[in-house]
């Protein structure tokens, strides 16, 4: 069996699960209220996609800080892969709530878009204490 460095060490793998369910988590409670939200008041498709774009970064740098409590080296990397994952994750959960599971160009813009937030959000987090 080969063994992969990312994963020895310091309970990476727990450090990645961990942020991510708390990702998933943030992201469906605020999707859910968001969505009640906009039921009452009426909002136009106009704010809903932003929204939902903060909603998924917010909740991507939460779970990037929960994963990076115990991961110390190539914060970075870890940032990208949790972005990455969260983003096919996210996609799955929320594809079976709307009930309409099509992958688009869109998704994979989605998937850059989360990978870059993982990674400003570990070297950002790092940055405060000096190591990226």
């Amino acid at each position: 069996m080969p063994k992969f460095s990312f994963l020895q060490g310091n309970g990476v793998l727990k450090a990645h699960t961990r942020g991510i369910l708390y990702a998933l988590l943030i992201t469906l409670v605020f999707v859910l209220l968001f969505a009640i939200i906009v039921k009452y008041a009426g909002l136009s498709e106009n704010v809903v996609k932003p929204a939902i774009q903060v909603i998924k970064a917010s909740s991507i740098f939460a779970g990037v800080y929960s994963a990076l409590k115990t991961i110390q080296k190539n914060a970075w990397m870890h940032g990208g892969i949790l972005g990455l994952i969260y983003t096919c994750l996210a996609f799955i959960i929320l594809s079976i709530i709307d009930n309409n599971f099509s992958i688009t160009n869109g998704f994979f813009i989605e998937t850059l878009f989360s990978i870059i937030v993982g990674i400003a959000s570990a070297m950002l987090l790092r940055l405060r204490k000096k190591e990226i």
